[in-house]
């Protein structure tokens, strides 16, 4: 642990080296200031002490020099741990952003399945405490550093002065430093388990959270608070281990300086009786021992949380040096609706151990073949603009959107957009050209406006129009501040329906050649989903749609239908067609329909319901 620890710190101290030089300048000032004030409280004893006894009165004049000497001296050394604490915290926290940043490049470029992989608990974890505990040493690094400067100075102003003393420094010195080895070896181990039970607590009220309607609906709420008690009593309980340990070594530490005054009180005044010392050398010592206690300490200090660094710093880099990421080539497209093409494309899910912050190395990957030879082409030239993708749950439906939307690499064939594989597009030309709106809409804690533009200078006309085509409009017309309304953590003030909407409107709000729908209004009601895909149809002419599709309605707007199963295109051509010749695809749709009408009939039941009880 000792050398990897010191290793990250150096690494992090040069990082920030102007911030970090200052600490360290200001602490070897403080170091200097710290001898000079005992060279000059053993000259005041034997100058002026010393005399003023032998004469029998004081020596006013040089006491008052000596005093304000020392006076002097005591101001430029807070000065001097001023200069260093801040500058000290200057480094650490600079450390904190530019990791945290470093963390949420990586987040940024990793393909989606990476995170698949992750727990957010863990990666949140990562982001804080991780962090944290890297660089939780630096704080008092540069004095630690400074504290060598000082020892190795200690050392020749008491080789000087008495070598029965030196001995004794030399031993307290050594002792200090068995000491805090043998603190780090009992501490590693405590570390590293907090470290892991801190991800493993985020983790679970992470969970927790964001799985707040299910606990209620189903009321799990003692069963979640029994799950995270016994993460953080375990918790707890690691962290009593490690004051435990801190509480038997931490007393043991600070007494060793305060023996070695002992020490040198007792030889001193033997050394004197033998005429080898002075009594103003024996009050500089000893005053020097005390003086030492806290630097030294600091050492103490950086030793004893170099576990926390190596830990955090070990699962921090292991995300760094995530190699799973996605390059981009610098083709763009010309405007115009997209030709979509599949040419034998294969996709496999796995779960890579390797990859798994905080994972189990030993676990073998599990791979699922979600995608088999799947080829096709959405050609608006050739009359297939829009193509439904229709096929049981867990047949590649979802896959293929992803594949569509560049979200996820194939592992065989290629995905093209006007013939240029999508592995060739820029990154702006590949977010620009393809637009992807999922079942599940992400709604951030901002305006509507900024919801849709999410950043981007897209005119108000152009807002409208989006949220027009979604039909959003009237519903966000109603709002108490229209388009600069607050919509809450996830669009908590909205239904299911109206975030989809939301976040249809912030595709079309960018045009994109290819639009992918994956169910994405599957909350909305048939009669609204019709008006948002007719409008979509009629309003986005230079966009070709891709629709992954459950209601009949949706799917007759096709222009051609893939019904998909097992991850196979098993058969494809127009609604009417395929409804009436396979008969796997007939009874599929026509159990969709069903389910729908089901569906609607309860909802009409309980609106009935509320409607009677309202009127009681």
């Amino acid at each position: 642990m000792l050398l990897p620890g010191l290793k990250r710190l150096l690494i992090g101290s040069w990082e920030h080296k102007g911030w970090f030089s200052l600490a360290v300048v200001g602490a070897m000032l403080f170091s200097v200031l710290q001898i000079a004030t005992s060279t000059v409280i053993g000259d005041v004893t034997e100058d002026v002490v010393v005399p003023s006894f032998a004469a029998g009165e004081p020596l006013r004049a040089a006491l008052a020099s000596g005093v304000l000497l020392i006076i002097g001296i005591a101001v430029l050394r807070a000065v001097t741990v001023a200069m260093r604490r801040a500058l000290a915290a200057a480094t650490q926290y600079s450390l904190f952003q530019t990791y945290r940043n470093r963390l949420v490049d990586v987040y940024a470029r990793v393909p989606l399945l990476w995170h698949r992989r992750q727990s957010t608990g863990t990666l949140l974890s990562s982001m804080y405490s991780d962090v944290e505990a890297t660089f939780f040493a630096m704080a008092p690094f540069p004095f630690a550093l400074a504290t060598i400067f000082m020892i190795v100075y200690a050392t020749v102003v008491v080789a000087q002065i008495d070598a029965v003393l030196l001995l004794v420094m030399v031993g307290v010195i050594g002792l200090l430093i068995v000491m805090n080895i043998a603190f780090q070896r009992f501490a590693a181990p405590i570390a590293i388990e907090s470290q892991r039970l801190r991800a493993e607590v985020s983790e679970i009220a992470h969970e927790s959270f964001d799985g707040a309607h299910v606990v209620k609906s189903l009321g799990r709420e003692d069963t979640e608070d029994v799950r995270f008690n016994r993460s953080a009593d375990a918790l707890r309980d690691n962290g009593v281990r490690f004051g435990y340990v801190r509480g038997w070594f931490d007393p043991m530490i600070d007494a060793l300086p305060n023996i070695g005054i002992l020490v040198v009180a007792a030889l001193g005044a033997w050394r004197i009786s033998h005429g080898h010392l002075t009594t103003g050398n024996l009050v500089e010592v000893a005053y020097l021992f005390t003086l030492m206690s806290l630097p030294i300490r600091s050492f103490g200090w950086v030793l004893g949380d170099l576990s926390r660094t190596v830990v955090g710093g070990a699962r921090v880099e292991k995300i760094l040096t995530v190699t799973d990421t996605q390059t981009y080539g610098a083709q763009t497209l010309p405007p115009g609706p997209g030709v979509l093409s599949f040419e034998q494309v294969d996709f496999e899910y796995h779960d890579d151990p390797a990859t798994l912050v905080g994972g189990d190395e030993d676990t073998h990957p599990r791979r699922v073949h979600a995608v088999h030879e799947v080829s096709f082409i959405a050609d608006p030239q050739a009359g297939r603009r829009t193509l439904a993708v229709v096929g049981p749950t867990g047949s590649g439906k979802s896959t293929i959107a992803m594949l569509a939307a560049r979200l996820v690499d194939p592992s065989g064939g290629r995905v093209c957009l006007d013939g240029v594989d999508l592995t060739d597009l820029s990154a702006a030309a590949l977010t620009a050209d393809v637009a992807l709106v999922l079942q599940q809409a992400f709604i951030f804690d901002d305006t509507v406006r900024d919801n849709v533009t999410l950043g981007e200078d897209i005119d108000e006309a152009t807002l409208w129009w989006a949220l027009e085509t979604a039909q959003a409009a009237s519903f966000v017309r109603s709002l108490p501040d229209g388009l600069d309304t607050e919509l809450g953590e996830r669009g908590g003030s909205l239904s299911g329906g109206q975030r989809q909407r939301i976040a249809l409107a912030r595709a079309l709000a960018r045009r994109p050649k290819l639009l992918i729908l994956d169910d994405a209004t599957s909350a909305c009601d048939p009669s609204v989903e019709l008006a948002i895909l007719d409008g979509i149809r009629r309003e986005m002419t230079d966009s070709t749609l891709l629709v992954i599709a459950y209601r009949k309605s949706t799917i007759s707007l096709a222009d051609e239908v893939l019904f998909v199963d097992d991850g196979r295109i098993v058969a494809q051509g127009p609604h009417e067609e395929l409804h009436g010749s396979v008969a796997s695809y007939r009874a599929l749709v026509d159990a969709y329909e069903e389910a729908a009408i089901s569906d609607a009939l309860l909802e009409g039941q309980a609106a009935e319901a509320l409607d009677v009880e309202e009127a009681r």
